[in-house]
This record gives structure tokens, sequence and C-alpha cells, in this order.
């Protein structure tokens, strides 16, 4: 009976024993995965910010940057620019800086689809580094957001300027922005070297003080939305750096 007891309390250790060593292994095995798919957010992530750091580079900040500087120069100089001389200095800039001063507008849509897919699917809290999701949220919900609605706001007075051209009623503006898709091409890409169109519009638009009053706002309006960039750019830094250090571990 003794030896009975011990036998099937050696199998009951052993039953045991195996029920803990497959639960330890599939434990290890969970841990295992739910850190791969950790990593492969976080290198999703860093992917992102890589991707918007050549966005930056490649062509947003010398947009803006020219931008900013003609806005700067005309709303200072009104009254005593050479128009011929601006108007086709402002047409040879490489990202058409003439269109988006009076009838076009820059969004703003840096390339971090995959971080706004984590945020909208959850997978934030996959991240076990609260730094880093703190980091995120503060880059879309408070740097990115303040962008946006001052780009808006820029967005929001071009298209209240092109009304308001739209209203003039005036035959003299009609024949100046009067153009074929061809030679809007042109003028884009600086195919032809003819910049005259560009000379009538700015010595049209400056007869007008409603011209004047959009540019003046659009320049205040567009320090803010630098600005915001700035702290973008400082935020996206550091996210940048806390995923790098995550990733080395």
């Amino acid at each position: 009976m003794k030896k009975l007891l011990a036998r099937g309390g050696i199998e009951f250790l052993a039953v045991l024993l195996g029920i803990s060593g497959s639960l330890w292994i599939d434990q290890s095995q969970d841990l295992r995965k739910q850190k791969n798919y950790q990593r492969t957010i976080l290198e999703s992530i860093y992917n992102d910010i890589i991707q918007t750091e050549k966005f930056f580079k490649e062509s947003r900040d010398l947009a803006f940057r020219a931008d900013s500087i003609w806005m700067d120069y005309i709303s200072n100089n009104w009254d005593n620019m050479n128009i011929d001389s601006v108007a086709i200095a402002i047409s040879k800039e490489k990202y058409s800086v003439f269109h988006t001063l009076f009838f076009d507008f820059r969004e703003f849509h840096p390339p971090l689809s995959s971080i706004e897919m984590i945020m909208q699917d959850g997978s934030l809290k996959e991240i076990k580094n609260l730094d880093i999701r703190k980091k995120i949220n503060k880059l879309f919900k408070t740097d990115l957001g303040f962008i946006l609605k001052n780009v808006q706001g820029e967005i929001d007075m071009q298209i209240n300027f092109r009304n308001m051209l739209v209203v003039q009623n005036d035959p003299k503006l009609a024949k100046i922005l009067t153009i074929y898709q061809e030679e809007m091409k042109n003028n884009e890409f600086n195919i032809t070297g003819d910049y005259s169109s560009s000379v009538e519009i700015l010595k049209y638009l400056q007869t007008k003080d409603y011209a004047r009053t959009y540019i003046n706002l659009k320049n205040r309006n567009r320090y803010n939305v630098s600005d915001y960039i700035r702290l973008f750019k400082k935020t996206l830094q550091e996210l940048k750096d806390l995923v790098s250090k995550e990733l080395r571990k």
C-alpha cells in the first residue's frame, strides 16, 4: 500500500511538474510574442520618424522658408518694392512661391501613417515604455494638432482671398488671370522663363488694400505655424531618442 501511495505521489508530482512546465513554456512563448510585437511597433514608429525627417529636409523646410521670406518682404515693402524684380524673383523660386502666396496653399501632411494607425487601433498600449507613449500623445494631440489648426487658418485666409477676387467682377482681373493649363504647368516649373503674367498679377494686387491686408495676416499666421513646427520637431527628436534606446535593449 505504501508503495502504491508513493508511486501515486510520484506520478502526481510528475503530472504537476509537466503542467507547470507547459504553463511556463506557454508564458515564455507569449512573452516572446509580446516582445516581438512591441519591437515591430517600435520599428514602425522609428521608420515614420525617419521618413518625417526626410519630409522636412527634402521639401517642407525649404518651401516654408521661401514662403515666409517673401511674405515678410512683401508685407514690409508693399509701398516701395520693385514689382517687376520681385515678381520675377518670386516666380523663380523652386517651390512655386508666387502661386502659394496668392492662389494656392500648402497643406501639412507629415508621413506618420504607422503611428496614426497604432493610436487608432489601440496598439499604443502594447508599448511598455510609458515615456514613449506620452511622447507620441504629445506629438499628435498637442504639437501636430496646433500645426494643423494654424495651417487650416492660413488655408481659410487663402480661400477667403480667392473668394474676394471672384466677387470683384473686374474685367481687367479676369483678363490677367486668364491662363491655359499648359501655361500654368510652364509657369510652375519655370519652363518658358516668361514671368509677365506674374508681374501683371502683382501690379494689380498692389492696388488692392484687401490684398495687402491678406499678406499681412498670412505673414502673422505663418509665424505661428513655423513656431509650432519647431516644437513638433523637438518632440519628434525626443521620441526618436526614446525609441532608438528601447530598440537597443
